[in-house]
């Protein structure tokens, strides 16, 4: 029995030592590798209304995790009249966190995309907490779209369905435009 843990363990050894990996020069042309990574990174980011400080951590090859506090878009209001109209726009402070899987990043590497800053579509799940005068709780699972631009901007598109609590449960359209600077 010895004699053959020996003698397995051996072969082991010899096969892994054997099968070196070349380096990037030396592989056949015909052999192609596609890398992508995901960063770590923290970002400031504005959207219609509301300005919010971010920190997006690595969790697992394509998850991540944003903790985002600022000031966050509550509400609109167009009023109108025969004679004028207007629109009002509300901020609360708020906290949120969200859970995000980009879907697509692999695809767009092996496609020769750019990838940089997290350059790719995703799915989200964000749960968020805002208050001013109340206490308002929400949850958006998104479908969005992330691009980045120069060395350190980025743009987000996201859309999903919101369920908010805020005394009572109603559902809402969530639509957003993120415009952030990544560092």
């Amino acid at each position: 029995m010895k004699r053959i843990l020996l003698i397995i363990s051996i072969l082991l050894y010899g096969i892994t030592t054997s099968a070196k990996i070349k380096p990037l020069e030396e592989r056949p042309h015909d052999v192609i590798t596609y890398e992508y990574n995901i960063r770590s990174n923290h970002s400031v980011s504005t959207t219609l209304l509301g300005l919010e400080y971010s920190y997006e951590g690595k969790v697992a090859d394509r998850w991540t995790l944003i903790g985002r506090a600022g000031l966050v878009p509550a509400g609109f209001a167009v009023a109108s009249t025969p004679q004028t109209t207007s629109f009002t726009g509300m901020m609360n402070i708020g906290l949120s966190f969200e859970s995000r899987w980009y879907s697509n990043i692999a695809k767009r590497a092996e496609c020769g995309r750019r990838t940089y800053n997290n350059s790719s579509d995703f799915i989200s799940m964000r749960l968020r907490a805002s208050a001013f005068h109340t206490l308002e709780v929400s949850f958006t699972p998104a479908y969005g779209i992330r691009r980045s631009f120069g060395k350190l901007w980025f743009q987000e598109f996201t859309v999903g369905p919101k369920i908010v609590y805020n005394g009572g449960l109603y559902f809402a359209p969530h639509v957003q435009y993120r415009l952030g600077l990544a560092f």
